[in-house]
């Protein structure tokens, strides 16, 4: 395992913001996420909206969120951290979360009703619930009644939130898991019909698998939710690895 020191150069050595000119990191089980997130970054292009890594945001990014989860595995774990004042803190860690019935794929790779959670790098920018929040620097965005997100490929609102029922959207507004939910940024600008849609990280209490979204327990959720921060350029990393962290 590298040492704090070492990590900070990679990190440097990617374009990696630090903010700092020491990194420090009070846990080794931080180290240790951060570090086989370093390993992923420097193979992985950014997923969702297409972006090259260096006209990426992700550069600047003062909070990350991890998904990690073993191959095949429709279990994981969830880590989220936050840089202040040059040292990586944990906010959440070891949080267990649930994945789509078929585990992780690539999302280049994801296809509509295919079961796999996508895996990559996603800007976090909107947050979905049913209630009125205050959230910092993301937009939110409320839901009401006829609320509805399209996941018919044959839509031309494909994967986008609509504020009116159509044939093949699913209502928000009758279901719990949409209570509050992040959207994952996958195949979201443009989106390309049959490649996937209505991917979130959303409340789960169910002992079975999601459908391909990312679920959590909601008293979690919340907590993230208050933490996160628009001007920290939050980023969600959804990767498969040989270990749970």
């Amino acid at each position: 395992m590298d040492s704090p020191k070492s990590l900070a150069s990679s990190f440097h050595f990617l374009g990696f913001s630090l903010k700092s000119k020491q990194f420090q990191c009070p846990k080794i089980y931080c180290i240790t996420v951060l570090f086989s997130f370093l390993c992923f970054f420097s193979l992985c292009p950014l997923s969702g909206e297409g972006n090259s890594l260096p006209d990426s945001p992700l550069l600047d990014s003062e909070q990350i969120l991890f998904i990690t989860a073993k191959p095949g595995e429709t279990t994981g774990t969830l880590n989220f951290y936050t840089l202040t004042e040059g040292e990586w803190t944990p906010i959440l860690e070891k949080i267990p979360v649930r994945l789509g019935r078929s585990g992780l794929i690539l999302g280049a790779e994801k296809r509509e009703g295919d079961g796999h959670t996508p895996a990559g790098i996603f800007p976090i920018k909107r947050i979905v619930g049913k209630q009125k929040r205050k959230i910092r620097n993301l937009e939110y965005i409320e839901i009401r009644k006829n609320s509805h997100w399209s996941d018919s490929p044959s839509s031309k609102n494909y994967n986008q939130l609509i504020k009116h029922k159509e044939k093949g959207a699913v209502s928000l507004w009758d279901s719990e898991i949409y209570e509050l939910f992040v959207v994952i940024e996958h195949n979201t600008n443009p989106a390309k019909a049959g490649f996937g849609s209505m991917i979130f990280l959303h409340p789960w209490n169910e002992d079975k698998p999601t459908s391909g979204c990312v679920g959590v327990e909601l008293k979690w959720l919340e907590e993230l939710v208050s933490q996160l921060d628009g001007n920290k350029f939050p980023f969600l990393v959804i990767v498969e690895t040989e270990e749970n962290f």
